[in-house]
């Protein structure tokens, strides 16, 4: 896959209400950063179709994923006033591999979510999920509740204490800085109730709590300096770490995560076992979710500012415009 435009916007469309969604999202992201989008239809080649149906051939799909593209980037050019350039796509391929090779000249992948029943919780958002796990580049999940005319001016940032905190407080301040939004940084944890009735939880809640906000603090100090016109505020929580980013995630506009590893076993958060944090998350939060890929241990700390889906540097970010 190759595009012309430097560091765009991938979104990945496939004609649903959801994709729409994950449209407007980009589109406005693209204005926000000055950059371009790439829009992207994947057509799987194996295409399951009822006995009744006509069969489809991969040249009928392609003719339609071209139409489907020439129709969002009308979109865009109606969203942007024809200010943000647009580059589209039609590929024959699995959608979560297709997308993740596109991640890969991309500053960010964004994906329409759909909420599910307990029973299609199993089986759906594969796509979006696997996309995540995969990603070069931070994955933006759109849900249902996204109003793009309501802005909040908050964002919220989950971090662990690991290594990869500090990506993600990196685009949280990002993000904070170009929306002018105050910044929550939250950290949660709860010691599983199999292992409660072995110890005195309140002795573990008080050694939890005294031990993280040092450690929570030097974490946020180290990109507060950097953009000194964002508020920030810390939230210790000792309860369950997923229900607790979806009360968070209400009444923002973005909640951004990190990813642990890339892909597979390599996974810190088991992200293909339904159930996990960032499954439950991704399936139950009020606001889009960027969920953000895994440091290798020769990325700087110039390089993560670089990174950023967000154009402007620090410097450029806060400084007063003429």
């Amino acid at each position: 896959m190759r595009t012309r435009l430097d560091r765009p916007i991938v979104v990945g469309l496939d004609g649903s209400p959801d994709s729409a969604r994950a449209l407007r999202y980009a589109a406005q992201e693209a204005q926000r950063a000055g950059c371009g989008l790439w829009l992207v239809n994947a057509i799987h080649e194996i295409v399951p179709v009822a006995p009744m149906w006509p069969l489809l051939t991969s040249d009928t799909l392609v003719d339609v994923g071209h139409e489907l593209l020439d129709d969002a980037q009308l979109v865009v050019e109606d969203l942007s006033h024809a200010t943000v350039p647009v580059e589209v796509e039609t590929a024959l391929g699995p959608a979560v591999q297709i997308l993740t090779t596109a991640s890969e000249k991309a500053r960010l992948v964004v994906l329409g979510h759909r909420s599910a029943g307990i029973v299609e919780r199993l089986f759906t958002g594969s796509t979006t999920f696997g996309v995540i796990a995969r990603s070069a580049c931070p994955v933006v999940s759109v849900p249902h509740e996204w109003d793009q005319n309501r802005e909040e001016h908050r964002i919220v940032a989950a971090i662990d204490g690991s290594s990869v905190s500090s990506a993600v407080l990196a685009y949280a301040f990002a993000a904070a800085s170009e929306r002018s939004a105050r910044l929550e940084v939250v950290h949660c944890w709860r010691l599983d109730p199999f292992y409660s009735y072995l110890v005195d939880e309140w002795s573990v809640e008080q050694e939890w709590d005294a031990q993280t906000h040092g450690m929570i603090r030097g974490f946020i100090d180290e990109w507060s300096g950097r953009y000194p016109a964002v508020p920030v505020e810390s939230r210790l929580e000792y309860a369950p770490i997923a229900d607790t980013l979806v009360r968070y995630s209400k009444d923002a506009d973005l909640l951004v995560m990190g990813r642990h590893g890339h892909g597979g076993l390599g996974l810190r958060v088991a992200m293909a076992a339904p159930g996990s944090v960032t499954r439950t998350v991704l399936q139950h939060t009020h606001c889009p979710l960027e969920v953000i890929p895994v440091l290798t241990p020769a990325d700087s700390t110039d390089d993560l500012v670089a990174a950023t889906s967000h154009a402007r540097t620090p410097a450029e970010a806060d400084a007063p415009e003429n």
